[in-house]
């Protein structure tokens, strides 16, 4: 997360994974949580979940956090965004429904999937929020 940048007072942390599960982007303020197993995690879980179900996973809860799953971009990227367990989901919704529009105004299905690992092509995505978190929080 670039200095200085407070993330929303409703969401804890986000990652933006490939479909692969390989870390594309990563906002969080309290780095506990090893982004390439979650990745893999979230990939794997979103995918069976698929299988048993159209849309799939799109939330799960541990202890008192509550992660959040959109699929962006075809299927080719997944948001995930962490909050607090008691966070009323209308308030998680819109901002996750934001963050997912800014990433798929910057990028295209093919921009994913050609994507040679390179953080810093997602340097303007990680500005534009990171000016949206700055003036959600005004």
């Amino acid at each position: 997360m670039p200095k200085n940048t407070k993330m929303s007072s409703v969401l804890k942390e986000l990652w933006v994974f490939s479909q692969a599960g390989i870390p594309i982007v990563e906002f969080s303020k309290e780095t506990g949580l090893d982004k390439f197993l979650m990745g893999s995690f979230v990939s794997a879980i979103k995918l069976y979940s698929q299988h048993l179900s159209e849309k799939g996973l799109n939330s799960f809860i541990l202890e008192n956090h509550k992660f959040i799953i959109k699929s962006l971009l075809e299927g080719n990227a997944i948001l995930v965004c962490r909050t607090n367990v008691d966070m009323k989901d209308k308030k998680i919704d819109e901002q996750c429904d934001v963050i997912a529009r800014i990433f798929e105004e910057l990028y295209k299905p093919e921009d994913i999937k050609k994507w040679d690992g390179t953080l810093s092509y997602f340097d303007e995505f990680k500005e534009k929020l990171d000016l949206y978190f700055k003036m959600s929080n005004l």
